[in-house]
């Protein structure tokens, strides 16, 4: 068990937690730059604040496109390879040394990761069955409710959506006699207002152009979205946090342009707002644009709709607003997805593989070319009761390691002939030297030239196994990719 929450903490570091950790910092500032910006209009608060949210989504899905921009991390001393059930490990003097190849033990952050990303996938389920709950509801609610037959009402709909342009038709229905005003439905919007409003012509009105007003702007998809994001992510409370000045920006804006465009006075919509405030017994569902939101505070409604009742946004303003709040989605977006490591990058792989990591380490002429090798990866992957190797890197990078794998058992060859011919020298100098007879006279050049052969010796020695495990090597990355090349062009 703990294996496997193991292998999901470390499957999610770098693209789940690393852009939501990126997007906690850069959106948790913006969100405190945009509540101390008193004079700014309540619909370019809605806008940026909707643009802070979706970014988070969109960082999350783009991490596994992006390329990464952190550096990469690879294991001290680099690589190791398994061979014949055992690691390849070169030891300080540069002999090859076998380490047997032990278990990993359980990285306990790594499961707690883990355990916390199953939980966050079960809120997130439980928080998506609640939505959709709300949205069964407001099919029954449509279901049940009555149309208005009233031609007084209808008619006056018709015009107030003509002079807001609103081109889609509107359905107005009677809501319980309990129920706030509110308008829902993405495709076909419908507006529904409790009777005692239907009876009141100018409160009517009031009520009436504040729904357009939403279903001009969309504003009931935007929230279903939001409620989306806000399911998905329902750990982070960055998220309600936004989520809640979102809802109430929607309507303080939604009021400022109802003033603005001087479809009633402030203060019989003052009054039309204290009178909707008035707590129901009927349950509001979280996704529909209501002109009483919960969340937000009569006081609160009122201040902001005496400060931009004659603020009127110019048609260049509203667009400067969207492309600013586009620019700040994507700009936190793009900043929270190459916030991650590609496993090519990082030199890492997930569980539950198990990762060879490239090539030995064994130099014998300081170049790039274990550097090289080591971006040749392969995965060791457990199933069905055997191991099997996975091709994960490109064909020019495996071709190239096999270039230089042969250039290096060519050089080891050299190696190792100019080494024998040394050998022979040295062992027909110590001959000719003990034919001399005169043995105590040469012995101290006797005792050189043993040393030296002993050394030449272990060297040859040496180049022996390095020339064996690099033909080694590159037989099983040619086995390798040979075998996955072949699978792969059998499917």
């Amino acid at each position: 068990m703990l294996e496997f929450l193991e292998g999901i903490g470390s499957a999610s570091v770098w693209p789940f937690w690393a852009p939501v950790l990126v997007w906690t910092g850069l959106a948790g500032v913006a969100a405190f730059v945009l509540g101390r910006a008193r004079g700014l209009h309540p619909i370019a608060g809605y806008r940026l604040r909707q643009a802070l949210l979706l970014a988070l989504p969109v960082s999350v899905l783009a991490a596994p496109w992006v390329p990464g921009l952190l550096p990469a991390a690879p294991a001290p001393g680099g690589p190791v390879p398994l061979v014949n059930g055992a690691r390849i490990a070169p030891s300080v003097s540069g002999d090859v040394a076998l380490a047997a190849d032990r278990g990993p033990g359980v990285d306990i952050i790594l499961a707690l990761l883990g355990a916390a990303t199953l939980a966050i996938v079960l809120l997130a389920i439980g928080r998506l069955a609640v939505l959709v709950t709300d949205l069964r509801q407001l099919r029954r609610l449509r279901q049940v409710a009555g149309r208005v037959d009233d031609p007084a009402p209808r008619r006056r709909l018709r015009t107030l959506a003509e002079q807001l342009g609103v081109r889609r038709p509107v359905e107005l229905l009677e809501g319980p006699p309990d129920s706030a005003p509110m308008t829902f439905g993405a495709w076909r919007p419908v507006i529904m207002v409790p009777r005692s409003l239907l009876d009141a012509p100018d409160s009517l009105d009031a009520v009436l152009v504040h729904e357009l007003v939403h279903i001009r702007r969309a504003d009931y998809s935007w929230a279903l979205l939001d409620c989306l994001v806000s399911a998905a992510f329902a750990f982070h409370p960055l998220v309600w946090l936004l989520r809640r000045a979102i809802e109430r920006c929607r309507e303080t804006s939604c009021d400022a342009e109802v003033l603005a465009r001087g479809f009633v006075r402030p203060r019989p919509y003052a009054e039309l707002l204290a009178h909707t405030h008035i707590p129901t017994q009927f349950p509001m569902p979280a996704v529909a644009a209501s002109l009483s939101a919960p969340s937000l505070e009569l006081k609160e409604r009122l201040e902001t709709m005496k400060s931009f009742a004659d603020r009127k946004l110019t048609s260049r303003q509203r667009v400067g607003i969207v492309l600013g709040a586009g620019l700040v989605c994507l700009v936190v977006a793009v900043a929270g997805a190459c916030a991650n490591r590609t496993e090519e990058e990082a030199g890492g792989l997930s569980e539950p593989s198990m990762a060879l990591e490239g090539l030995a380490q064994l130099a014998i002429v300081p170049s790039r070319a274990e550097e090289d090798r080591r971006q040749v990866v392969y995965e060791l992957s457990r199933g069905s009761g055997a191991n099997l190797y996975t091709y994960r890197a490109p064909e020019e990078k495996v071709l190239e390691a096999l270039a230089r794998l042969d250039l290096e058992l060519a050089y080891l060859r050299e190696q190792m002939d100019a080494a024998d011919d040394a050998y022979g020298e040295l062992e027909r100098a110590e001959g000719e030297l003990a034919a001399e007879g005169d043995v105590e006279a040469n012995r101290a050049e006797l005792a050189a030239l043993r040393k030296d052969r002993e050394e030449l010796r272990v060297r040859i020695q040496l180049l022996h196994t390095m020339r064996g495990e690099r033909m080694r090597e590159s037989e099983t990355m040619k086995m390798q990719y040979t075998t996955q090349k072949r699978m792969r062009e059998s499917r």
